[in-house]
This record gives C-alpha cells, structure tokens and sequence, in this order.
C-alpha cells in the first residue's frame, strides 16, 4: 500500500510538472494568432488614434502578430463596454480604457464599474485644449472667455459624448471659468471635430490627438491647453499662462477581462511597455500632442481607482448625470 502511495505521489508531482511546463510554453509562445483590440469610440477620435499607433509597433513585440482594432462607437462606448464583459478571458482579448468611460460609471446606470476589468497597462497621457476654427472671432482662451460671459449658453461646444471626458473637461471649464455653454455631443472625438468644421458647433474641448492635423493644415487653431506645462506639439499657451487655474489630463490605457491568467497578463504588459518604448510610437504620440506614459497593471490600476473615486465626488457633487438622483 505505502509503495503504491508513493508511486501516486511520483506520478502526480511528474504530471503537475509537465503541467506547468506547457503553461510556461503557452505564454511564451503567446500570441500566436492576432489580438483583439476593443475601441469604444469611433475611428478618427483620439482613442483610436492611439491604439492605431500601438498596433503598428505591436507585432515587433509580440511574435508577429497583429494588434486588431475594433471600433463600436456609440453611446459613450457602453455598448462595446458591455459586450467586453462577455469576453474570452484569454489574452486576445484587450479593449482601450479611458477617463470618459470611467466617469460614464458615475453619470448614468450602466452594467460595469470603472474597476471592473484586469489592468494591464497605461500607454498615454494626454490634456484637453480648446480648439476653434481659424476664421474664429477668438484668438486667446481671454476673447472666448470674455465673449462666453457676456452671452451665457450662446457658444456650442462639441464634446466626444455626453457624460464623457471631453464633456466633463468642458464643463470644469465652466466652472473655473465663471461661463456656460450650449454642450453639443457627438458619438467622438473625430466626430467632434468634423462637425466643428461643418459649422454644427463653434468649439470643440478635445483630447490629442484630435483635430492637431487640422491645426497643423491650418483650417483650426488651438485657443488653450489644459496642462500645466506647454505642449511642443500643440501651438498654443496653457490655460493656467492665460489666468485659468486648470489641469486637465486624460489617461488612456489598456484592460483585459476578468479571469484572464495573471501570466497572460504579464506577458501582454510586456508587450505593451515594448510598444510605448518604441521610437516610432514615442515619435508619433509626441506629432499628435500626446505623451507616451508606461504603468504596470498594478500602478495603472491605481490610478484607475484614484479617479474612479475623484470623479464620483465630482458628479455626486455637481448633480451631473441621473445616477445618483
């Protein structure tokens, strides 16, 4: 009897061995087959823009295979959000993560909570800025300001969604500002700014990359930025230089569902602090007014829940949204 016992030790011990050994082969040949990428957000806007860039350094780092981008933008990306939920839980499944969808958490009931998904990594800092078009009346953050007091809710100001960061940047503006606008949302960020060109609004609070290739062809000029320091990329003086007291930084990053094995999400953190290295990707965030940021998992998750709960006081606070009526 001991020495069958001990033959069933043997034999256990051996397979757990052989066990652990294919998982170690697995996240090591991990991906072998293209990753997903779930953008929220229509194609054109700042989100999309981003993980378009990630996409094309990706396969270097990540045994050749291709970064997928898939775009469902609509409703401040709720809809995609809910159906990630459903996701495998393998690894070729990550989706784009942002401020915009963390605060919808807190404007309207939804399926999700901003801490719901794995963390995998920050891939960008970037700040909001006032953009008009060129032929605009405004020329300093100063004109548009003195011209939105004197006619309260007169100005349209496009947003990337209602309840989204843009749209929660815009109205922060208001506040330090002492002004009010009409607040006019499109389905994103490139949305926004094809409808500032249209003439369907007067301004439009973006997040980089939007709109800087217009700016840089000349039909649109930045008014102000939101930043605490200026932005190489974007010709503009910040907000705090024109007598606004305000910071406004947008993060985006990268989650996996639930369940999805902690060495698959190491191995993508990998990859993904690869791709925010890269030259091409640091050469094409700082084009597009951006600033290329790596975060672990667990520092990204962090910050995740420091604006979860920052953002919730602000809405709570402000009455925004119907929530928490």
């Amino acid at each position: 009897m001991k020495k069958i016992l001990v033959m069933f030790l043997i034999v256990l011990v051996s397979s757990t061995m052989i066990f652990a050994q294919g998982q170690e082969e697995s996240v090591e040949a991990f991906p072998s087959k293209p990753v997903t990428a779930v953008m929220g957000w229509a194609a054109g806007g700042g989100g999309d823009i981003v993980f378009r860039a990630l996409a094309e350094v990706f396969p270097k780092y990540a045994n050749g295979q291709p970064l997928i981008i898939k775009n469902m933008g609509a409703a401040a990306g709720v809809p995609a959000i809910t159906e990630f939920m459903k996701a495998d839980p393998t690894g070729y499944n990550v989706m784009h993560w942002n401020v915009a969808h963390l605060i919808k958490t807190h404007m309207t009931q939804v399926a999700f909570k901003a801490t719901e998904f794995v963390p995998v990594a920050q891939v960008v800092a970037s700040y909001n800025y006032l953009v008009v078009r060129e032929d605009a009346k405004w020329n300093t953050l100063a004109d548009f300001i003195a011209d939105a007091k004197a006619n309260p809710e007169s100005i349209p100001v496009g947003n990337a969604g209602a309840g989204g960061g843009n749209h929660m940047a815009a109205l922060l503006f208001e506040n330090a500002s002492g002004t009010s606008f009409v607040h006019i949302p499109f389905s994103g960020g490139g949305p926004a700014i094809t409808g500032l060109m249209s003439g369907q609004c007067d301004a439009v609070v973006a997040n980089a990359p939007e709109g800087i290739s217009n700016v840089q062809a000349g039909q649109l000029k930045v008014l102000g930025v939101f930043s605490d320091k200026e932005i190489p990329s974007i010709p503009a003086k910040t907000a705090i230089d024109q007598g606004v007291d305000l910071v406004l930084e947008q993060w985006r990053g990268v989650v996996v569902p639930q369940g999805t094995p902690p060495a698959i999400v190491a191995k993508l953190e990998k990859i993904f602090k690869q791709c925010v290295e890269d030259p091409l990707y640091i050469k094409k965030m700082g084009e597009l007014g951006s600033i290329p940021v790596f975060k672990t998992g667990p520092e990204y998750g962090k910050l995740v829940a420091f604006d979860d709960a920052r953002y919730e006081k602000i809405v709570k606070e402000n009455k925004f949204g119907d929530k928490y009526k």
